[in-house]
């Protein structure tokens, strides 16, 4: 993680699928959100128990095997998702004294997330004059959402829901609210991705230690408890 990052606002970073060695876009948060909604979610294995089998039933009738096996986390892939509700106002813009002109309002920040659900374009596959059939676009960009200075998360974004509001004389929205839904790369993207796989590796060490600090300092509370062997 040798980028250098404001943590102090939330943000996207930006790369190209195809080169990540150099970040092709930075969209920060002008307000950083108040709630982040985060889910954890253990599916099962090809092969293991019903998802929608009744918690507990699983393996009944057979001495507990199917359920103890949907238990174990190492018999299922762990699925992370969330979503942040992102602000912009055209007058906090304006008080930064950002270059950006006013007469388009926060167009260019929505067009900026908007743009990160469609396939990176290349040179070869912009149209020219058009009049040349233009191939299928490329993969979508690889996006990190930055969330303070520990938690770096690769992530998909899965969808948006954009409320446009206050609009100036040419119906350019001043004011905006968005709610990104995001899914958080795994383990196949980053076998093949060296950007999603060094940052899984530098949140989830970070979790770690975060643990690791409550753990060791709760130890000792549990020494008076009889557990049954």
């Amino acid at each position: 993680m040798t980028d250098q990052i404001n943590f102090v606002q939330g943000a996207f970073a930006v790369y190209n699928p195809d080169d990540t060695s150099v970040m092709s876009g930075f969209i920060p948060f002008r307000f950083n959100p108040e709630t982040l909604t985060r889910q954890l979610q253990l599916e099962q294995a090809q092969g293991g128990a019903d998802k929608g089998a009744t918690p507990g039933a699983q393996g009944a009738g057979q001495g507990g095997t199917s359920g103890e096996q949907g238990a174990d986390a190492s018999s299922g892939t762990l699925k992370e998702s969330f979503s942040v509700l992102l602000r912009f106002d055209l007058a906090e813009r304006e008080e930064t004294r950002s270059s950006l002109p006013i007469e388009f309002g926060v167009m260019p920040e929505i067009s900026a997330l908007e743009e990160l659900l469609y396939p990176v374009e290349s040179e070869s596959e912009a149209p020219s004059d058009g009049s040349e059939p233009v191939r299928a676009r490329g993969r979508r960009p690889i996006v990190l959402f930055v969330w303070g200075e520990r938690r770096v998360v690769p992530v998909k974004i899965t969808g948006m829901s954009i409320a446009e509001t206050f609009f100036n004389g040419k119906l350019y929205p001043v004011r905006a609210e968005i709610e990104v839904g995001l899914e958080v790369l795994g383990e196949a993207e980053a076998r093949d991705n060296t950007r999603v796989s060094s940052s899984l590796g530098f949140t989830g060490a970070n979790r770690r230690k975060m643990a690791r600090l409550y753990l060791d300092t709760t130890a000792d509370q549990g020494t008076s408890i009889n557990l049954p062997q």
